[in-house]
């Protein structure tokens, strides 16, 4: 009793500081989850203590120094403030690409941003810090023989073991998402692009391919494969359209798939040695390349999005963090825009696909499968309402696809399209889910292929290849080879054996 009543002021003190801090900044990662049952609302109740008590350790060794208290802490709390408003208030879920538009745009763009709501919110941080730097320097003393010293390397221990048990339970979340995505977009990255010093050329006439970049489709749920249910039954109205069940990658994440794809990379590369990058090789032979995406890029493959000719993020403020992110067909209009069906084009369309929180990725009116999930939390939904809600996301892409064979047929154009996802999708297999897993369900992405009756009047023996290795095994490294082998490319060297066509 008598070091509680010793240290009773200190103590007050920091549990009005760490108050203050989860209150405006911390409670923002937490407020946008749809949570369902108790059980959901206690595991992220314990997850938010867990990470408010992991930046206690950090503001209390902070208030050991007055100075570099009173200097630094009014600093970092504004700031945070001002993030944490955006993610309360339009569910903006920090990443490198939010840092990257945040230091880079324009200064009258963000002085349109400022609204009489941010300035409340502002002037409200501004009257909580005078608060807690009035109460600072009310304390005798913050000593480290308090027992609140053992608490916080505590504290601070716990942050580190939690993000090496299982990273990004801290690090995607306030304030520590800033200073992660921070350090992300300073950083360098892995791929070393190879310079392209020799002369390229083409040799096809007015060649469209479409590549639509999928997020986290299993080939196993599509109709088109077999699949019980009619998950695509607009594609499989279709003709000219040849689906791969059997296409494989090691690689079941985003950030390490994309740039294997879309580079002479192999499944096993380390990325010790520079690669060629597939849209550097297209720019070279002239051929008109664009970059249509709904996913915020990575810092691994972001040169591919800087290195396309045409370039467009559909809401670039939101990840597949936010719960707010706009549906793939935002694309569309965009799309439709930019394709030339007379000129050798390649354009990217990078979906945001089935990735979770499966609710978020398709409109309404593709709810067929019902029950669907209800919360954030997994174990809270069952199994049939996890697949239900993601073949939901199939029926959509049915949709998504279908749409851009639609536009293409109409043109009458030479045109190719290449659906592939960057990797599958665990439901339940050894009771996992998601991705980023190994797992013969994550590991088998599904891949079409819809070709123009231009295109098969002009290539026949490149439709009946593609029919002969349907059913083959497919590894995802066929891409760069196949692509430069469908434009006709001379000046640099590719492994036929990879092409599938």
């Amino acid at each position: 009793m008598e070091v509680l009543k010793k240290y009773k002021t200190q103590l007050l003190f920091h549990l009005f500081l760490n108050f203050a801090f989860a209150l405006f900044i911390t409670l923002a990662s937490y407020y946008h989850l749809p949570l369902y049952s108790f059980t959901d609302y206690s595991f992220y109740f314990f997850h938010f203590l867990a990470l408010q008590f992991s930046i206690f350790g950090f503001l209390y060794f902070l208030s050991l120094n007055k100075y570099l208290f009173r200097f630094l802490f009014p600093v970092i709390f504004m700031l945070f403030s001002c993030i944490a408003y955006w993610v309360y208030f339009q569910d903006i879920a920090i990443s490198h690409s939010i840092i990257q538009v945040s230091l880079e745009t324009k200064a009258d763009i963000i002085l349109d941003l400022i609204s009489i709501p941010f300035i409340l919110y502002l002037l409200s941080s501004i009257t909580i810090i005078f608060f807690i730097l009035k109460y600072y320097n009310k304390l005798k003393a913050n000593q480290l023989k308090s027992p609140l010293t053992i608490l916080a390397v505590i504290a601070l221990f716990s942050y580190s073991f939690v993000e090496n048990y299982r990273f990004g339970t801290f690090n995607r979340r306030l304030p520590y998402n800033v200073i992660t995505s921070s350090r992300e977009y300073f950083g360098q990255n892995n791929l070393i692009v190879k310079p392209i010093n020799q002369t390229i050329k083409a040799n096809t006439d007015s060649l469209n391919v479409i590549f639509i970049l999928g997020e986290s489709v299993r080939a196993d749920h599509l109709q088109l494969n077999g699949y019980h249910r009619k998950t695509t039954p607009l594609l499989a109205k279709r003709k000219n359209i040849i689906s791969f069940p059997n296409a494989y990658t090691p690689l079941t994440y985003t950030a390490i798939s994309v740039p294997q794809i879309l580079t002479n990379a192999t499944l096993t590369d380390d990325y010790s040695q520079p690669k060629y990058s597939l849209i550097d090789v297209l720019n070279h032979a002239k051929i008109q390349t664009n970059w249509i995406g709904n996913q915020t890029p990575e810092k691994s493959y972001e040169i591919f999005i800087e290195q396309s000719g045409y370039q467009k993020i559909i809401d670039p403020l939101h990840s597949e963090l936010s719960f707010q992110k706009d549906y793939d067909d935002k694309m569309l209009p965009v799309f439709k825009t930019i394709f030339k069906p007379n000129q050798s084009q390649f354009t990217t369309l990078h979906m945001m696909g089935s990735h979770w929180w499966y609710e978020t990725r398709y409109p309404d009116v593709f709810r067929k499968f019902q029950p669907v999930i209800k919360s954030k939390h997994i174990p809270s939904n069952t199994k049939e309402e996890m697949i239900n809600s993601y073949d939901n996301t199939i029926l959509y892409l049915d949709f998504f696809i279908d749409q851009v064979i639609e536009h293409a047929e109409k043109q009458n154009s030479n045109t190719l399209i290449i659906y592939l996802a960057d990797h599958g999708e665990i439901l339940g297999e050894d009771n996992l889910w998601l991705h980023a897993q190994s797992g013969k369900a994550s590991e088998n992405p599904a891949m079409l292929i819809w070709y123009s009756e231009s295109f098969k009047e002009k290539y026949p023996e490149t439709i009946s290849k593609l029919k002969l290795k349907q059913n083959e095994k497919t590894d995802l490294d066929f891409f760069f080879h196949s692509i430069l082998d469908v434009y006709k490319i001379e000046g640099i060297e590719y492994n036929k054996k990879k092409v599938i066509f």
